[in-house]
This record gives C-alpha cells, structure tokens and sequence, in this order.
C-alpha cells in the first residue's frame, strides 16, 4: 500500500513545492527568473538629469508642422512603468497601452492595516482596514527598485508550463539591506509573480481583501503581509526599513477589480468603453512636457540651489515629451501619440511627493511645491494653493503601442477645469 501511497504524494505535493520555491524565495545571487528575460531597465540619476540641456533645439526649429489631422508639436522622449507603486519606475524604449493604462503599470501597491480602535485617523480614508501607501508617508519606498522580467520564447528553459510562464512573468524587487553595515549600496531582493493563475493563488495563498485607494475600496490580492501566520521575511524587512509601525503588506491588483474613472474622463458612451484604473491615482495615464520641467528648473536653480539635479522624474509621468514651448499642453483636449489617440481629460494636481529625491528618497521640507504654487494655480477647479503640473489622459481605444520617439499630434485644444474626488 505504501508503494502506492508514495507516489501519489509525490505527484500532489511536486507541483506545490515547486511554485513555493520558484516565488517565496529569492533567486540565487545573480540568477535570472526562469524563461525570461527583462523588459526596460532601471533609470539612473543621469536619465533624469536634463537642467540645461531638457530642450532640444533641433526639435524646437523642426515643430510644429502639419500633420494628417493635426499641429505635430513634438516627440515622445522618454516612458516610464511604476510597478510597484511608489517605488522606482522602470525606463522602456516601448509599451502597451491598456484601458488602464501602460501594461505592468501600478499594478502592485504596499499598505498598512489600520484599526478605527486604535487609529483615530482613520476616518480621514473611509473604514478602517488595509490602505494604500506612498512616498507621501514613506519617502523610502523610492529606494525599492522593481524589475520586469517577461516571458522569453527564445529561452533555453522555455516551456508553456513553466510557473513564470504562465504567470506572465515575474517582478524582481530589489530593497536596501539594512544590515549591510558600511556598504550602503547592499541589497536584499525577492520574486513576485507578475500575475498569478488562479492554480498559483491557491498554492501561494494569496488571499483577496479590501484595500482603500482614496474613496474607492476594490477587492485587492493580499501577496504577503506581516499579520499572517509566517510572512516572508522580505516583507518584514521593508516594513522595518520604512519604519511603518502597523500591520504591513503587499497587494496586486485583482481580475475584475478594477476601479471606474469618471469625473473628467470621457464616458461610456463616447469612448465605447468606460475608463479603469488599477492602483494610479486617478486616471490612466500622466503625460509631462519637458519644457515644463525645464521652466520650473530654471526657477528652482536661483531660489533653492540645494536642489541641483532635474525634478523630471519626481512627478513619476508615464511620457515625457519634448517639443512644444512651457505648458503647451495644458491646452490639450484631445491628441494622437504614434498611431493611438487620447483623451488629455484634465491638469495633474500636485501633492507634495515631488519634494521626495527619486534617487535618494530623501524630502525636501517644501520644495519644489512652494515653488509650483506660486506660479502654478491655474485651474480654478482644483481649489487655492493647489499647483498643476501635468495632464491626466484616457486611452481612446482599449488597446494601442507607444514608443519612445513616437510624434505627438494635437486634434483638439480647449479649456480645463478640475473635478475633485
């Protein structure tokens, strides 16, 4: 009975085993996720480093020209994911865009367990329970670099049943080692499934919660959390290294869970579809004109010098473009990137993360945002001493490629005003 017996716990057991060590433990120094191979790469200080040469004169002599429908006003220059929101972006050359935005894009977030018995803040966010976190509370979360790592046919180790595979890759995330004593460039890492099979939830353990997101509440998938029976210890130590004191965990966003965008979108009726989001903030996409950055730079050089490299990267746009002249696009209504169209549906307000260093995740005590608001108020709508910088915009299609270099067309200009949440 036992000969019987052993190879049905093998054959029960095998599959489970494998995925447990594939994704709750890190790979071996310097190994690279089975079947993949990585999409974009980790921006450096110097890719955001663009004071004095963010403008590019050849495209400033060549734009604008006509277009097929449209003013050709400039270039896509640079893209960036945040796949874990918050934490470091990843620079690529190329992306899909989704009715949520660009693919891997805020897809997971860290939060923290707030209980109204002890927590009398948290009325502030609706129930208590788990809510989203950001370099608003936790500047750190800027120090945690996140890989994509994709599904390579090309890979000796290949096959379609291969955990990775199937999971449509993985995310490496990459967190300071705080007991790497002088050498503060050490560093700890852990794999994630990009998106989990429903086999791979179960086996995992990943569970679904509810997560407050501003006034929206989505069912989320619970990844690991320090609360749980025997979390891993990656989560453990992001919790020490922000120094968060409540229950804290990581989410992905869940299948069918998506939140809807209203209040400046286009609706249902116009686009054919109505707007999701997964963890951004509001709206699918952010897209921030270089030129705009640079006036701001030029600002800042002579009233806070302390602040020396470009802001570009801290207002964390999905496309910057260069081109047009300062805040061209606040005018926007509606443009073509490449061959996709886009709804460009309001200004982006500011909050005060753009005071937070990408590069060291360190905050400045106000700037640049005392800076913005004096100049940059300018949308009734969003109320006194809130500074725009940025558009928010919805994809016209549900599915479209973007490239860096692509030509950014304006089909239609008009005027703003924000709607609050």
């Amino acid at each position: 009975m036992f000969g019987l017996l052993l190879p049905t716990l093998i054959c029960f057991f095998l599959p489970t085993i494998f995925i447990l060590l594939r994704y709750r433990l890190p790979s071996a120094h310097g190994a690279k996720p089975c079947a993949c191979k990585q999409f974009g790469t980790s921006p450096r200080p110097d890719h955001g480093n663009w004071r004095g040469r963010i403008i590019d004169t050849f495209w400033r002599k060549r734009y604008p020209y006509q277009g097929k429908e449209g003013p050709i006003v400039g270039l896509v220059k640079s893209l960036y994911i945040h796949p874990i929101k918050s934490c470091r972006a990843v620079r690529v050359e190329e992306a899909e865009v989704l009715s949520t935005g660009l693919k891997y894009d805020r897809q997971f977030t860290f939060a923290e367990l707030h209980d109204s018995a002890a927590d009398a803040s948290s009325a502030s966010l609706g129930t208590p329970g788990w809510r989203f976190v950001t370099q608003r509370k936790y500047e750190k979360l800027a120090n945690i670099h996140v890989q994509i790592w994709v599904p390579d046919p090309d890979s000796p180790d290949f096959t379609p049943g291969q955990a990775t595979v199937q999971s449509d890759g993985v995310l490496v995330v990459h967190y300071p080692d705080q007991k790497s004593g002088a050498d503060k460039q050490a560093s700890k890492k852990f794999e994630i499934p990009y998106s989990p099979t429903a086999t791979q939830i179960s086996m995992m353990g990943y569970t679904m919660e509810n997560l407050t997101i501003w006034k929206d509440r989505p069912g989320a998938l619970l990844i690991a959390s320090t609360n749980q029976t025997d979390p891993p210890d990656w989560i453990k130590d992001i919790q020490a290294y922000l120094g968060c004191s409540k229950p804290f965990g990581l989410f992905r966003v869940a299948a069918g869970h998506d939140r809807l965008v209203f209040r400046n979108a286009p609706r249902k009726e116009q686009l054919g579809y109505q707007s999701i989001i997964g963890f951004v903030d509001a709206y699918p996409l952010h897209i921030l004109g270089l030129p705009s950055v640079a006036d701001l730079d030029r600002r800042l050089a002579s009233a806070v010098p302390e602040i020396t490299d470009s802001t570009a990267l801290r207002f964390r746009a999905n496309i910057y473009f260069n081109g047009p002249a300062a805040f061209a696009e606040d005018t926007w209504k509606r443009i073509r990137i490449g061959q996709s169209s886009y709804y460009v549906s309001c200004r982006t307000t500011r909050c005060e993360l753009p005071n937070t260093d990408q590069w060291t995740g360190k905050q400045h005590q106000s700037q640049p945002s005392k800076l913005m608001r004096s100049y940059r108020n300018v949308d009734p709508g969003a109320g006194p001493g809130k500074a725009c910088m940025g558009m928010q915009m919805v994809p016209a299609a549900e599915y479209g490629i973007i490239k860096v270099g692509d030509t950014i067309e304006v089909l239609e200009t008009g005027s703003h005003h924000y709607i609050l949440q």
